[in-house]
C-alpha cells in the first residue's frame, strides 16, 4: 500500500484537525518533511501551522512556519522531499526496464508455480502445492 495520499492515514488527519483547532503547540517529527506524502498536504499543514502559531520541530531546528524565512525553508524541504520521492521512483522503473531488456526481470508467480535454474516457468516440484493448485482451478470450473 502506498503511503502516497491522505487515505488511511488517520494519524496525519488527527494531526492536522488538531493543528488546526490550537491544540498543539509544536509538531516533533524526525524528518518533519515526511509528515505530509505530498506538497499539497505539507503547505496545508504548515498554513495551519503559520495561523495557530504552532512550532515545527526536527532533527535540524526548530521552526515558526509564520516568519517568512523559517515557512521558505520548511517549504524547501517538503519540495526536495517530494522530488526525493520522484527520483528513487524513477531509478527503480529504470532497473526494472533495464533488466526487462536483458530478459532478466522476474515477478512473483501464482502460486503453484516457479522458476528453474534456467529461469524458465514451471509447475511446483511440491505435490501438494501442485495438488493445491489443481483444487483451486477446479472449484473456478
Amino acid at each position: 500500500m502506498s503511503g502516497t495520499q491522505t487515505t488511511g492515514r488517520t494519524d496525519f488527519k488527527t494531526l492536522v484537525a488538531d493543528v488546526s483547532m490550537g491544540q498543539v503547540g509544536a509538531v516533533f517529527a524526525l524528518e518533519a518533511s515526511r509528515l505530509a506524502r505530498s506538497n499539497v498536504d505539507w503547505h496545508r499543514l504548515l498554513q495551519l501551522c503559520a495561523l495557530t502559531q504552532t512550532l515545527v520541530i526536527d532533527e535540524d531546528g526548530c521552526y515558526d512556519p509564520a516568519d517568512f524565512n523559517d515557512g521558505l525553508l520548511l517549504g524547501l524541504k517538503g519540495t526536495m522531499a517530494q522530488a526525493e520521492l520522484h527520483f528513487l521512483h524513477a531509478r527503480l522503473q529504470g532497473g526494472k526496464l533495464n533488466k526487462a531488456k536483458k530478459g532478466e526481470l522476474r515477478f512473483p508467480l501464482p502460486v503453484g508455480f516457479c522458476y528453474d535454474d534456467e529461469s524458465h516457468i514451471v509447475f511446483d516440484a511440491d505435490e501438494e502445492v501442485r495438488g493445491a493448485r489443481r483444487i483451486g482451478v477446479s472449484a473456478l470450473s
